[in-house]
């Protein structure tokens, strides 16, 4: 009996967990869409994918945005508990060359808009880091 309850709390927890995750997908479309951000349809339309954001991160953001690197240059930016919208846009304004920075201009210029999604999604959905 008490496995059924533990199954059915395991069963209840996952449901929460992808109508939330579904949810914030959506506010996330949303309020891009309401920016008015030169994006493709496609691009609007694309559910993030946090698997993938994870992967793109470790390998491109982590350098810079890292605990590490943080530590060692606190003029960076956390990136860690940001709003996915607010981290996408800075993204594209990068790519674009609305916003002026050499490094990130570049690494912008790297990723598709779907990925932009990926990796700013990743990053909202990560605890703020506490630096010491």
């Amino acid at each position: 009996m008490k496995r059924l309850f533990v199954s059915l709390g395991l069963i209840a927890a996952l449901l929460f967990a992808a109508i939330v995750s579904g949810n914030e997908r959506r506010e996330f479309n949303q309020t891009i869409e309401n920016m008015g951000l030169k994006i493709s349809p496609s691009t609007l339309a694309y559910s993030a994918d946090v698997e993938q954001g994870k992967q793109l991160a470790s390998t491109r953001c982590i350098a810079c945005h890292g605990a590490t690197m943080l530590k060692l240059m606190p003029s960076y930016p956390m990136l860690e508990g940001q709003k996915a919208a607010y981290l996408f846009k800075q993204l594209v304004a990068f790519k674009h060359g609305e916003r002026s920075n050499p490094i990130m201009q570049g690494q912008a210029a790297m990723l598709s808009e779907q990925q932009m999604k990926d990796v700013a999604l990743y990053y909202s959905q990560q605890p703020t880091l506490t630096l010491r």
